[in-house]
């Protein structure tokens, strides 16, 4: 976060997950006075709906990206893995990627929200 301009920091929000580690009280008061009420969970300030693969970008799109990427020549060893997985990601910002899959969030957002927050996926076009 270091790296990220104040004026975009105080615009950010930060997405917990369910994992059990990340709900212990040290990494909720951390997150807090990180982020004050701008950080989603369940339970929080701003409600995220646990494990919901169709409004999270690492789930509906990133993690078959790279996998595709990665494993489009299989890896000879750990390192050329290792090395494969980087060269995905630094060509995330150059493809345009990250850009369309902002413009996805909101289409699906948008999709269930039409909705009533029920199931969506099926709907989008």
């Amino acid at each position: 976060m270091d790296d990220i301009p104040l004026e975009t920091r105080t615009n950010v929000f930060f997405q917990q997950d369910g994992a059990p580690a990340h709900n212990a009280i040290v990494v909720q008061e951390y997150l807090q006075s990180t982020f004050g009420n701008r950080w989603m969970r369940t339970y929080g300030a701003v409600a995220w709906p646990p494990r919901s693969p169709d409004l999270t970008p690492l789930d509906f799109f990133l993690w078959g990206h790279l996998k595709n990427v990665v494993y489009s020549i299989p890896p000879s060893n750990v390192q050329d893995l290792k090395n494969k997985i980087v060269n995905a990601c630094a060509e995330l910002q150059r493809e345009q990627i990250l850009a369309a899959t902002q413009t996805e969030v909101m289409r699906r957002l948008q999709s269930c929200m039409e909705n009533d927050g029920l199931n969506f996926e099926q709907f989008l076009r």
